[in-house]
Order: C-alpha cells, then sequence, then structure tokens
C-alpha cells in the first residue's frame, strides 16, 4: 500500500502507538503467487526501528530491530528485557486463527497487553548491549 508515494502500514510503535516514519515494505511473495509474504519496518524517534512479518495472515509479534529488516535488538521494559511484542492475533487460540483474516486488517496489529507497557517511563525502554 502507499499513499502520495509513501509506503502505508498498519505497523506502529508497540510502545507508545504511534505512528512509524520512514516505513520499509519488503514484498517477499514470489514463492507462492497466492500468498502475501511481506516484511514492514518503521522508525519510531522515541523508541527505535520495528518490524513484523505477514505470512497470508496478520503478524503474530512485532520485533524491535537495529534497522530494517537487520537483527532484533534487546529492549529493555519495565525492568525486563524483552525481544518480541504479542500482537493482538498472536494472543489468539489456534481456532480463532484458522479463521480466514485480512493480514492488513489493523486491529490485529495490535500489542495484545499493554498492561506492562503503561507503566513505562521515559527512559525506561532502552537498548541493551
Amino acid at each position: 500500500m502507499s499513499v502520495s508515494g509513501r509506503p502505508v502500514t498498519p505497523l506502529r510503535c508497540p510502545i507508545c502507538q504511534n505512528e512509524l516514519d520512514r516505513v520499509v515494505i519488503r514484498d517477499i511473495g514470489g514463492v507462492t503467487a497466492d500468498i502475501v509474504w511481506q516484511v514492514h519496518a518503521g522508525f519510531c524517534y522515541d523508541h527505535g526501528w520495528f518490524q513484523a512479518e505477514i505470512v497470508k495472515r496478520p503478524p503474530r509479534e512485532i520485533f524491535g530491530v537495529d534497522r530494517p529488516f537487520g537483527p532484533v535488538r534487546r529492549l529493555i521494559v519495565d525492568g525486563e528485557e524483552t525481544f518480541a511484542f504479542t500482537t493482538v492475533w498472536g494472543a489468539l487460540s489456534g481456532d480463532e486463527q484458522r479463521q480466514p483474516a485480512d493480514p492488513l486488517d489493523p486491529r490485529f496489529w495490535r500489542v495484545s497487553d499493554r498492561s506492562s507497557l503503561a507503566a513505562v517511563q521515559p527512559g525506561a525502554i532502552r537498548r541493551k548491549a
């Protein structure tokens, strides 16, 4: 998807839910013509780069990364180390995930448990070396 030549993604910062800047979408499809297979990445000025992969269905997790399509980075959230944020889609049961779904439906891209993120204070999110 694009608007005025800029890629558009349902991916938001999993920490603050802000729209991401410098969005990049890489189409990995081609293996099977009828399957949507993409990696979406974007930059949050407060929390860094994030990306998610969709293969026919919405993403199960959103990862903090060092750069688009780069390695996963560790984040410290509420004093605990994390590598990924489970999405609403990833929190559904297997039976629910087998139901037809639009892989770009933004409802499924939200972080499933924001209760632990609600207590995050500025500066509490940091990269771990």
